[in-house]
């Protein structure tokens, strides 16, 4: 198999792992989810460095590796950390800006979780267009 199936993988994890915290109503269900949400994560990261270097080479590696990591890190932390996060929880805050329950979060890990089925279908993509890298190998 090539390296970008196992992207494939790692998004099924993580849309999974997102979902189970979206409906997670009990201390199982949360570590489920988080221990799902772990294995995928580790599993992207150490995955992107080695086909940023097997499609583009290793020449460049680390500029072409902090592209993806250094961009996509920040973009999605602010995206979704600071928008969709935050303005979930305070839609959902009662008297105290305090908010309890599955409803504070729920969202925010849906959308995560609808994310994921894009890096499915991106991860997809990938595989068809670097078959060429993959079959050389």
């Amino acid at each position: 198999l090539a390296r970008p199936a196992f992207l494939v993988v790692a998004s099924i994890i993580s849309a999974a792992a997102h979902f189970s915290l979206a409906i997670a109503t009990t201390e199982e269900g949360f570590a489920l989810g988080v221990t799902l949400s772990g294995i995928a994560f580790g599993m992207v990261w150490p995955l992107m460095v080695l086909i940023t270097g097997e499609v583009f080479g290793t020449l460049h590696v680390g500029a072409n590796y902090m592209f993806f990591d250094g961009f996509s890190s920040a973009a999605g932390t602010l995206l979704l950390s600071k928008f969709v996060a935050q303005t979930v929880y305070d839609d959902h805050e009662t008297e105290g800006n305090k908010c309890f329950g599955t409803e504070c979060f729920q969202l925010s890990h849906l959308i995560v979780s609808l994310l994921s089925l894009t890096c499915i279908l991106s991860s997809v993509g990938l595989i068809w267009t670097t078959k060429d890298v993959y079959r050389r190998s």
